[in-house]
């Protein structure tokens, strides 16, 4: 996994928080995320998105059978408006897992318990989500609020 750059400020932008659920208040979690080293500078997939490698830690999350018939956590990007979710992998309760991501500019991370570790549709319940830092840019030129102020 390439750091993202030595900036402080830069490499605050390659972060985000997962933030916990009702379910498991006491638990937490971050997302990294290092753009992909490329003879150009930066890896893109074919459709232009950015390649990045991300690294998800979680920590203080109970045994999955605590919470119902789980085994374990599984770790999903989606996103924004959940039409497409994909599985990224599994991670234990108090342990990092490191993926590629490809042909996702915005997305979220959601951190579920699942009955089985292979599965690859997600049920359980979610219990950490987070937001990638790209997903935070939005218009809002076209909000009513600025609908009546010129241009």
């Amino acid at each position: 996994m390439r750091p993202a750059p030595s900036n402080e400020h830069v490499a605050d932008i390659y972060e985000f928080k997962l933030a916990p659920t009702a379910k498991v208040p006491r638990a937490a979690g971050t997302g990294k995320l290092a753009l992909v080293w490329s003879p150009f500078t930066i890896a893109v997939s074919a459709d232009g998105h950015l390649i990045y490698d991300v690294e998800i830690t979680v920590t203080s999350l109970p045994d999955p059978s605590r919470l119902g018939p789980y085994q374990t956590y599984v770790v999903w990007v989606a996103s924004p408006n959940l039409d497409r979710v994909e599985r990224i992998g599994t991670i234990t309760p108090s342990g990092a897992l490191r993926a590629r991501l490809t042909n996702w500019n915005k997305f979220l991370v959601l951190v579920t318990a699942e009955a089985h570790p292979d599965t690859e549709r997600r049920t359980g319940p979610v219990l950490l989500q987070g937001r990638s830092p790209s997903g935070l840019m939005a218009s809002f030129q076209s909000h009513e609020l600025f609908s009546n102020i010129p241009h």
